[in-house]
């Protein structure tokens, strides 16, 4: 015993001096990231890091491919209204840009050195004002097969880091389903209809909560967990994610066509 805690004492001795001696390196370009940073992001890589800003739909937070004017509901919530009565994100996330290299080098190459930085992008005013909001915060919940799998659910991580009280079994994943990715907005809605539970109904009856998770795509599985703690009384049910896939055709100069589909 005395030998293994003298090993454990050895070992992050040396971790800490690595830690003083060796410089922090960003992890998307490999630059050194000063001391004191909240995150491996050098300046540079933060400064192109496009943040999530108005005009946005104020319902389910889309981004508008016209970045110009007030927020303002967009066709689809317009049409159909979402059953949570906000999202909200930190970033854009795009597939080559920041954004999208931190979640998919996090959810499917387990790089846990990622999850500061999404925490980090949570951490702004905006994020933290709509986390206070809030009397109960929930992750998005892993089936149990695919939180064996992953070894993490990247979510419930996010959800620690934000201010309140954050009950992480109370909405569950009642079936193992198909990944997301690949599939389009109808598939999506069809992989997780019914996929969600409340198991203490108690634990969200007249509150107030917030669901999150490391990115908002379709909109598809938090529509459906939101149905649930509807169900089963929760109050409101508002949405909070790290990052929030764009519009095909965000980040260019968008053509009068393009503006007419908004």
């Amino acid at each position: 015993m005395l030998l293994t805690s003298l090993a454990r004492s050895l070992k992050n001795l040396a971790l800490y001096a690595l830690d003083f001696f060796l410089p922090c390196l960003c992890l998307f370009c490999g630059a050194p990231v000063g001391p004191g940073s909240p995150a491996a992001v050098c300046g540079e890589c933060e400064a192109r890091i496009p943040r999530v800003e108005s005009p946005v739909c104020p319902r389910c937070g889309r981004l508008f491919l016209l970045r110009e004017g007030r927020d303002r509901l967009c066709g689809a919530c317009l049409r159909e209204p979402p059953p949570f009565v906000a999202a909200r994100a930190a970033v854009v996330y795009e597939e080559e840009g920041p954004g999208g290299q931190a979640v998919k080098r996090l959810k499917y190459a387990r790089q846990l050195e990622y999850l500061p930085v999404l925490a980090h992008w949570l951490s702004e005013p905006a994020c933290q004002e709509f986390a206070r909001a809030a009397d109960l915060i929930l992750p998005v919940p892993l089936h149990r097969r695919r939180l064996k799998e992953r070894g993490f659910n990247q979510a419930l991580w996010l959800a620690r880091t934000l201010p309140g009280p954050v009950a992480p079994d109370t909405l569950v994943r009642t079936r193992h389903t198909r990944p997301q990715t690949g599939l389009d907005p109808r598939a999506r809605r069809k992989n997780v209809r019914g996929a969600f539970a409340v198991v203490r109904p108690r634990e969200v009856e007249g509150k107030r909560v917030l669901l999150v998770d490391d990115v908002y795509t379709t909109g598809a599985t938090v529509r459906e967990c939101s149905r649930a703690l509807l169900a089963a009384g929760a109050r409101e049910v508002r949405v909070l994610t790290a990052t929030r896939v764009a519009p095909r055709g965000w980040g260019a100069t968008p053509q009068p066509s393009d503006l007419s589909a908004q």
